[in-house]
């Protein structure tokens, strides 16, 4: 089999539209050599990126590229036949995904949400055995292909994975507004709430790549390993430069920062029900508890703000426990109507 009959092949397969006999010829070609599968895992990652895209803001040339940049040969002497071979994948390759694209988005039926309000935690078993714990306030979205012909997630908000150990040849996407992860390991936490100014991962076990979502080259991706983490602060007043604070980490303040085993539940540990705080200043903790308890939280100083505060919580019911015990150490006054906090300074 040449190059470009694998070519085909891969686009009928990531498309879902192989027959079972050249569904195991692919799966064949993959685990003849590590190179293979990762020209897969690049094309298959360059196809999920184009359907994690709006229908009404496809940019056709842009995505074109896009995938030109994947499959095009790399060596400067190639015969006129697999050029030919070459402009036939990538044509086959792009009308499926536009194609594809728009009918996904007009079959709203296809599609698996799971939303997880505030004032919850909501724990979910995927198809291929991966576990997602989803934070309050947050929303995760895939199809209904999902452990089939792909492993994607769409993520709003936070949420711990706990990656299925069932063996695919199909890599674990996780797509945010700004970032893709693609898992490497077993367990992380991911926080990407629409809202916050920034991006944060954290690698409990295993490793993840992260790639910004307007980078398809991932020129700067970056690798996560066990007990680090990722934070990456978004600058919204560099988005007049040709490069939008979203499109790379150029113009991003990115953090990598090593975390003591001991530490880790300042990250995760709000799956079991802990609320952990190392130094976050109070209005960082304010966000936490609005989502964490469903109220709103209005903090009356600006200086109160910036007031770092650690301590933590296990199984704490309602935030009238929480807020109590941080006045215990902390000059501030509060007051609770209905669903509404005031915090006020004290004199």
């Amino acid at each position: 089999m040449d190059n470009d009959d694998i070519k085909v092949l891969l686009v009928k397969y990531i498309t879902n539209q192989a027959n079972e006999t050249e569904v195991k010829e692919v799966k064949h070609w993959i685990g003849l050599h590590p190179e293979n599968e990762l020209y897969f895992i690049e094309l298959y990652e360059a196809w999920q990126n184009m359907l994690y895209l709006k229908p009404e803001t496809i940019d056709e040339e842009r995505a074109y590229q896009v995938f030109s940049d994947k499959i095009t040969p790399k060596k400067s002497t190639v015969s006129m036949r697999q050029w030919l071979g070459v402009a036939a994948v990538l044509l086959v390759l792009f009308i499926s995904a536009v194609l594809f694209t728009r009918l996904h988005a007009s079959a709203p039926d296809n599609d698996r949400q799971v939303i997880a309000k505030n004032g919850s935690v909501k724990k979910i078993v995927l198809t291929d055995g991966t576990i997602v714990w989803l934070n309050a306030g947050s929303t995760l979205k895939y199809d209904a292909c999902f452990g089939k012909s792909n492993r994607t997630v769409y993520l709003e908000g936070e949420a711990f994975f706990d990656i299925g150990h069932n063996k695919t040849s199909i890599p674990f996407l996780v797509n945010t507004k700004n970032y893709t992860i693609r898992d490497i390991g077993t367990k992380f936490n991911l926080k990407a709430y629409p809202a916050d100014p920034f991006f944060e991962t954290t690698v409990v076990k295993g490793e993840v790549a992260v790639e910004g979502n307007s980078d398809p080259n991932n020129v700067n991706r970056i690798y996560v390993k066990p007990h680090q983490v990722l934070k990456i602060f978004y600058h919204p007043e560099k988005e007049d430069k040709k490069e939008t604070a979203a499109a790379t980490n150029s113009y991003n303040e990115v953090r990598v920062l090593q975390v003591d085993s001991a530490k880790m539940d300042v990250y995760a540990g709000w799956k079991d029900d802990f609320l952990v705080f190392d130094g976050s200043t109070l209005g960082e903790i304010a966000k936490i508890l609005e989502r964490r308890y469903n109220v709103n939280i209005t903090i009356d100083n600006t200086g109160l703000q910036k007031i770092q505060y650690s301590g933590s919580f296990k199984n704490v019911p309602d935030i009238d426990k929480v807020l109590s015990i941080i006045k215990q150490n902390t000059p501030i006054n509060y007051h609770i109507e209905g669903q509404t906090v005031t915090i006020t300074k004290t004199n």
